[in-house]
């Protein structure tokens, strides 16, 4: 899963504080003790209500929601929006779980007849929908950010080195980055097939599954 803003007010209190790093330490009913993320305190001060996912603060009187703690918890001269610190913990935090599932989840090898490192991410954004560049300016290619939900014109693609660039959140990097953007996934075999899914719009490409080889049985020695 991948958050975006909308999603924010949702999540609960309990797992932006396992994000943090934070363990309850005492649980009754729907409260649940923490300590204070934003403090080093020597007793546990902070209590969130998991029925109104609201929290409240022993030591300072302080309640609030999740903006709220972000807010108190993030460093100002990092973040200027406690809704960009939510989502890097929380997409980080996320990104950690699938990869212990993964890590723990037996995979079949999967044989795509196309060489990813070598597509183009102007093919790619084709076989996306989008068939032109908003704009192009020397070896740069402006397009619609997919990933974005408005839709922003700002993605950049450098033709030369086959990199692309978000203006506005700063995310960077080749095909396998923006295919993580465009589905939240870290696993490698789901990207693979991410990406050779899209290409097959424009293309003929290939996808199946190496067949699993039998052990042969061991003969019984008398």
């Amino acid at each position: 899963m991948r958050y975006t803003e909308k999603d924010i007010r949702n999540i609960p209190l309990t797992e932006f504080m396992d994000a943090l790093g934070e363990k309850p330490v005492k649980s009754f009913e729907d409260m649940k003790l923490y300590y204070a993320p934003q403090r080093d305190d020597p007793e546990p001060m902070l209590v969130v209500n998991t029925s109104t996912n609201k929290w409240y603060d022993h030591a300072t009187d302080q309640t609030g929601d999740i903006i709220d703690l972000a807010a108190l918890k993030m460093n100002p001269m990092l973040y200027m929006n406690p809704r960009d610190f939510i989502l890097k913990y929380m997409n980080e935090y996320e990104q950690g779980k699938e990869l212990s599932a993964t890590a723990r989840r037996p995979q079949q090898p999967t044989i795509i007849d196309l060489d990813i490192k070598k597509v183009k991410l102007t093919d790619f954004m084709k076989a996306l929908g989008q068939e032109h560049p908003v704009a192009a300016d020397g070896s740069l290619r402006i397009y619609k950010a997919p990933y974005d939900s408005k839709q922003e014109p700002t993605m950049v693609v450098n033709i030369d080195t086959n990199q692309w660039r978000d203006t506005k959140s700063g995310a960077y990097g080749g095909i396998y980055d923006l295919a993580y953007e465009l589905t939240g996934s870290c696993n490698m075999s789901e990207l693979n097939r991410y990406i050779a899914a899209q290409m097959s719009a424009i293309r003929k490409v290939e996808v199946r599954q190496e067949p699993e080889v039998s052990k042969p049985k061991r003969g019984m020695r008398l």
